[in-house]
């Protein structure tokens, strides 16, 4: 039986070392669990647009980065030689 189902065993022994650690009594409800993944949802709904243009903002500064590169002429060799001086 242990051979058969020893991946299994191992998983839960994990979670219960895992649980263990956390230093918790009971396990919380399922009920507790889903109101907590709700909340956390609607809070990820509700940064998202942040996100979003953070992001759509970080693919304009890379473009022009790029455009500003390419208009100077810079290839890759300069450019991690700069990067080399830089660090120094």
């Amino acid at each position: 039986f242990y051979e058969q189902h020893s991946s299994e065993i191992t998983a839960c022994q994990a979670a219960k070392r895992y649980f263990n650690s956390l230093g918790l009594k009971k396990l919380p409800s399922m009920q507790s669990l889903k109101q907590e993944y709700a909340v956390l949802q609607a809070e990820k709904k509700k940064r998202y647009p942040e996100y979003r243009q953070a992001k759509e903002k970080m693919i304009e500064l890379l473009t022009a980065k790029n455009n500003v590169e390419r208009i100077l002429g810079l290839t890759e060799k300069e450019k991690n030689r700069d990067r080399q001086q830089r660090a120094r």
